[in-house]
């Protein structure tokens, strides 16, 4: 082999060489963008569904407000006094203390009433909440649903309007409460 010979092979062996560093270096940053986007794809779905549950927690706050039971419960003692002397509990409830607490939990909790504004709002608010919002959806359908019982002018209204914007089916829904 020549000098000439040396320089004619030189120039093709260096740009071969070059190629082929370029194309594991594009191969290696093609691999880590990969990586990176899984990483974002996992941090977003994450991210998805902590945000789903703040919602739903924030959704379930508004549903108690709704149906009027909003706060912490009141146990209130002197109610099963007044039951226990007038003879309110049977022969059976007073022989099982499973079944007699239950009675008593039931008769004697009162719960602080919002007021009837804060009613309808919540109603509005959980309707608002099932257009923008698919996850809230199925949950604030139900809902609606069995508020008809307790607000059914103010709920049919909100009901229908969700169930117009969403081209869902009216009689599945309202039909089945009346």
């Amino acid at each position: 082999m020549t000098i000439d010979n040396i320089k004619d092979w030189l120039i093709p062996i260096s740009s071969f060489i070059a190629i082929i560093s370029t194309s594991i270096g594009i191969w290696l940053s093609l691999k880590e963008y990969r990586l990176k986007l899984q990483a974002e794809r996992r941090l977003t779905e994450s991210t998805r569904a902590e945000t789903d549950i703040r919602l739903l927690e924030l959704f379930t706050n508004i549903l108690y407000i709704a149906t009027g039971r909003r706060g912490e419960p009141i146990y209130i003692e002197g109610i099963t006094d007044l039951l226990l002397k007038n003879n309110a509990f049977s022969a059976d409830e007073l022989a099982d203390p499973s079944k007699l607490k239950a009675k008593i939990q039931y008769i004697s909790f009162v719960s602080p009433m919002p007021g009837l504004e804060s009613v309808i709002a919540a109603i509005a608010s959980i309707a608002t909440l099932a257009k923008r919002h698919p996850v809230l959806l199925d949950p604030a359908l139900e809902a609606l649903t069995r508020l008809l019982d307790y607000q059914p002018e103010v709920t049919e209204k909100y009901l229908v309007s969700v169930l117009d914007e969403l081209k869902l089916d009216k009689e599945r829904y309202i039909s089945r409460k009346k």
